[in-house]
């Protein structure tokens, strides 16, 4: 195994990270998800990007913020964790979360949230290994837009 570690993105990682979104998000163009993970980083300062490496690849991804809620206080929200496929089952997205948790600890959270999408099995096996629970729905709802 090469040498792991993780960090914050630097723009020269933007398109190794579009890549891993665009396995995340296969029924999105993935010049669509490049636009849309660009103006995120531009428009959410507070949002954080980090890539897992071994050795110089990145093989893993995944987004944070930090926000207040009223229902739990500070909360740390994961946002798109995905790791390559080649490296799954291979502790990069357990490590990807623990250096999260690591982060939601410095910041002062209360709690960690993250979404998963319902077919995605795979991963929630991970997520209740690493101690999180089902806790509520997220319901979603299209806003139609005009021409």
């Amino acid at each position: 195994m090469k040498p792991w570690h993780i960090r914050p993105l630097e723009e020269r990682d933007h398109p190794a990270a579009v890549e891993l979104l665009a396995l995340l998000n296969p029924e999105i163009p993935t010049p669509v998800v490049a636009e849309r993970f660009e103006r995120i980083l531009d428009e959410h300062p507070h949002y954080q990007a980090f890539g897992g490496f071994a050795g110089d690849e990145m093989v893993a991804l995944a987004g944070a913020w930090v926000a207040t809620k009223v229902w739990c206080g500070r909360y740390l929200e994961i946002d798109n964790i995905v790791v390559s496929p080649d490296h799954r089952s291979g502790g990069y997205g357990s490590r990807m979360i623990q250096h999260l948790e690591a982060l939601a600890k410095e910041e002062l959270c209360e709690i960690i949230v993250l979404d998963s999408y319902t077919s995605n099995h795979a991963s929630h096996r991970l997520y209740h290994r690493l101690g999180f629970e089902i806790f509520g729905f997220h319901f979603v709802k299209s806003v139609p837009q005009t021409p």
